[in-house]
């Protein structure tokens, strides 16, 4: 399938068409998306990581067609907006002299060799745009190659993160109350996704170390069973991407409940497991 035309379909499922004000959305790649008709496509494997520092890139790199494992989409989501590719740029870093510009209206993909690992974190800092629009992406339209995991922050700078068919706001880090962020400097983002039992987390922290939000495990939207990659879509306005890294956690490490790994439990007398034990 033509990378375009899926990223129209996705589009269109979402709800994103005609919405302007939107500004950032993070997804968790469907299998189906590592099938394109690009010429040698290029995938990353896991382990991996990227500060998008020099070798292998250079200041101005359109991260396109395959370059070091990195495709632009640009004007998929919305048609109206002047066509633009993610860039290598020095001004906006979170870390060393370079990170990536999401340009307006692109979405931004990484592809990755398909997986068996059970469970895989990513983390990565984003100097994010926040979602002015009061509408959030459709999670419930038949018949539509969900990814597995989708997040998103609000006008109020909380992180919205989807479970299952609805999407909800994280207000809490562990201790009943969340921070809010803003656009004018950048977060790290934590993703843990558990293959085996279709679920995930998200935990955020400014400076690197100050925790402002926590997640429960929550549900995939899709029942996927393998990561295959993961596209940052930046709206109208630009956001930024720095010092990203995907592996795999040791399963025989994860947290137990009365000697069972967190990975293998979907509920716990009917409902998600609590925050107390979802510290992968």
């Amino acid at each position: 399938m033509n990378r375009h035309i899926f990223f129209s379909r996705l589009a269109q499922t979402f709800g994103l068409t005609g919405l302007p004000r939107a500004c950032f959305l993070f997804l968790l790649l469907p299998l189906a998306t590592t099938v394109f008709a690009d010429p040698a496509p290029s995938s990353n494997s896991l382990p991996w990581s990227c500060d998008f520092e020099d070798p292998p890139y250079v200041n101005g790199t359109f991260l396109i067609d395959g370059t070091n494992g990195w495709y632009s989409s640009p004007g998929v989501y919305d048609t109206n907006l002047p066509p633009q590719t993610s860039v290598v740029q020095n001004v906006h870093v979170n870390s060393g002299s370079q990170a990536a510009e999401v340009a307006i209206g692109d979405t931004l993909e990484s592809r990755f060799v398909s997986t068996s690992e059970r469970v895989v974190r990513l983390e990565m800092f984003v100097q994010p745009q926040l979602w002015t629009s009061s509408v959030y992406p459709s999670l419930t339209s038949p018949n539509v190659a969900y990814p597995a995991a989708q997040f998103l922050v609000n006008s109020n700078g909380y992180f919205v993160v989807a479970n299952g068919t609805n999407w909800s706001v994280v207000t809490s880090k562990g201790d009943g109350t969340a921070i809010p962020i803003t656009n004018n400097y950048f977060t790290k983002i934590q993703v843990n996704l558990c293959y085996r039992n279709h679920t995930w987390s998200l935990k955020a922290w400014t400076n690197d170390t100050d925790l402002v939000a926590i997640s429960p495990y929550v549900n995939f939207t899709s029942n996927l069973n393998a990561f295959s990659g993961f596209c940052v879509y930046g709206g109208t306005t630009n956001c930024y991407l720095d010092d990203l890294i995907v592996t795999n956690i040791d399963y025989t490490l994860l947290p137990k409940v009365n000697g069972v790994p967190r990975d293998d439990i979907k509920s716990i007398n009917g409902a998600p497991p609590s925050l107390v034990i979802n510290g992968i």
